[in-house]
Parts: structure tokens; C-alpha cells; sequence
């Protein structure tokens, strides 16, 4: 027998109800406002029954919804009961949760995840993909630990910490007319379909000056939020993609598609890791693995190649 309500269903249903609204349920959950939002109407499309109703902007639960509380909080509590048995008394890993801003390649992770888990066990590191958008709020509400971010942050409750300079890139399929240009303009770009990933503010920033410098109207760009289906469609030969050198280094190295620099000066950005201060967690040591994969990652006779 197949059953609608699962372990994420209850989940939600005791976030919302404990938290009164789906931003503060979504930050519990580590997940976006919108996805909590859909995640409830599917659940109760597929239960046939509305679990909350909207009073003076708080959700208030239905008599459905107080059921649906009743067997969360029996379930969930017996779940939490049941795993600590099975564990022995022994502590659970604690997560360091991660984010890198704007997109969604972790080709660094391994390595850096690998050398953690020699050197602190009882550390797991989670990836909060839902954080790309704005990490620094994540941050703030406590739901990440530790953002990679490309621009500095100036807030004193935060640390940040510089990882590596890194450029723009416009990337290409191996037979596209660019492909053997050895840098791209910005007027080469005016009749592509153009995709990038979600930019932060100071990059659009950033590249409406390039553009207002060259005279060159903001060209309409497609936002991909996934790194590898965007570099899938570059290499199709049906866009040319605006990113992150870094983001799709692991294409390019494989020669999937080429890389060429932006502009004939090229535009650098600097990557910082950014957390709070004061905590328990080994920060200052991921920070240090992921400066030192990006640098045995790429070898400079290789980069010279490419």
C-alpha cells in the first residue's frame, strides 16, 4: 500500500505550525520560502484537505492540520528516540554547512571533504544549495556556516577571508565561430543567446559599467540556476554562457567546451569565505583545503593550454 504522508510531510507540517509561516519554517528546514509553499499545496492537493488557514498573516491549523500535527509529533519523536538507540549514546556527526554563491558546482568538495573526515570525524559537511541565492542571509539567521562568496563583506559579526582571484570567462562549443578567438568582446556577444548563472548584485553592477564603457547595450541573458545544464547547452552549440571561470573549471579542463577571457583585459573577481565568528565547527581548516584544491586542481602549465 502506497501512503501520501511522509517523513518530509511531517516535517513541514510541525515547522509551520511551530513557526506560524513559512519564512521562519523555510530557514528551519533549510529550504527556500517557495519550496515550502509548494510542498504544502501538493501535500494537501494529494490529501484532499486544507491543513492551515491564513489568520492576520499567520497560518492557523485546520482540524485536518491539528491531526496531521498529533501523528508529526508522535512519529517524528519516536523517530528521534529510535535513532539514538541505534547509535548507542554516540554523539551524531556535527554538519558544517556550505554554500557557494550563484551557482552549483561542487567539483572542489570531495577532496576537501575526504581530508576533513580524516582529521575531524564527528564534523560532516552538508551542502545548502537553497543559500546560492543570497548565503549572507542565510548566514545571518543561522541556518549556514559558511558561505564562498565573490565579493568582500564588511558586517563585524562575520569573518572573511580571502581564497583566490579567479575571472570571468565566456565559454563556448569547440566548433562555435568564437572558439578560436583568444578573448571575446563584449560587442561579440550582442547576437548570441546568452546564459549565465544567478548573478549577485555586484556582478550585474559590475557588468553594466563594462557595458556602458564600450557603448554596448545590457544584452538579454537566460539565468540558469544549474551549472552542468547550463555547460550542457553551451556545448550543444545552442548558447554561449557569461561565468565563473571557476564554477565550470572541470568542463573546460576536460575540453567539453572552451574557455576564453572576457574582454581583452579580462575581468578578475576575488572569491572570499565568509562565517560568523565564535564557533565550534573547523572552519578556519575547510577554508584552508579549499584554497589548496583550487591550486593543486589547476596547474599553471595547464592553465597556459586552455
Amino acid at each position: 500500500m502506497n501512503y501520501v504522508l511522509e517523513v518530509r510531510h511531517l516535517q513541514l507540517v510541525r515547522a509551520l505550525a511551530e513557526e506560524g509561516g513559512p519564512t521562519r519554517a523555510a530557514a528551519r528546514l533549510h529550504l527556500s520560502q517557495s519550496a515550502v509553499s509548494h510542498q504544502l499545496s501538493s501535500l494537501e492537493a494529494q490529501l484532499g484537505v486544507q491543513l492551515f488557514t491564513r489568520v492576520r498573516r499567520r497560518l492557523e491549523l485546520s482540524r485536518a492540520g491539528k491531526r496531521v500535527l498529533e501523528l508529526a509529533v508522535a512519529t517524528l519523536s519516536e523517530i528521534a528516540r529510535v535513532e539514538r538507540d541505534l547509535h548507542h549514546g554516540q554523539p551524531r556527526p556535527k554538519a558544517l554547512r556550505v554554500a557557494v554563491e550563484t551557482f552549483t558546482a561542487y567539483h572542489w568538495l570531495p577532496s576537501v571533504v575526504a581530508t576533513l573526515r580524516r582529521e575531524t570525524p564527528e564534523v560532516a559537511v552538508q551542502i545548502v544549495a537553497d543559500a546560492r541565492r543570497d548565503p549572507l542571509a542565510a548566514l545571518e539567521r543561522g541556518s549556514l556556516d559558511v558561505a564562498i562568496v565573490c565579493a568582500p563583506v564588511t558586517d563585524p559579526a562575520l569573518r572573511c577571508t580571502p581564497l583566490f582571484v579567479d575571472e570571468w570567462a565566456v565559454i563556448v562549443s569547440k566548433k562555435h565561430r568564437l572558439a578560436s578567438n583568444k578573448w571575446i568582446s563584449v560587442s561579440d556577444l550582442k547576437d548570441e543567446a546568452l546564459v549565465a548563472n544567478e548573478a549577485s548584485r555586484s556582478d550585474v553592477e559590475r557588468l553594466r559599467e563594462i557595458l556602458a564603457a564600450s557603448g554596448v547595450s545590457m544584452p538579454q541573458a537566460t539565468t540558469i540556476p544549474f551549472t552542468c545544464a547550463l555547460v550542457e547547452l553551451v556545448s550543444a552549440g545552442v548558447a554561449v554562457g557569461l561565468v565563473s571561470r571557476w564554477a565550470v573549471e572541470p568542463w573546460v579542463l576536460r575540453r567539453e567546451v572552451r574557455s576564453r577571457r572576457f574582454t581583452r583585459a579580462g575581468v578578475n573577481e576575488r572569491w572570499y569565505a565568509v562565517h560568523r565568528r565564535n564557533t565550534e565547527l573547523p572552519l578556519e581548516r575547510f577554508v584552508e583545503l579549499v584554497r589548496e584544491s583550487r591550486t593543486t586542481r589547476r596547474p599553471s602549465r595547464e592553465r597556459a593550454r586552455l
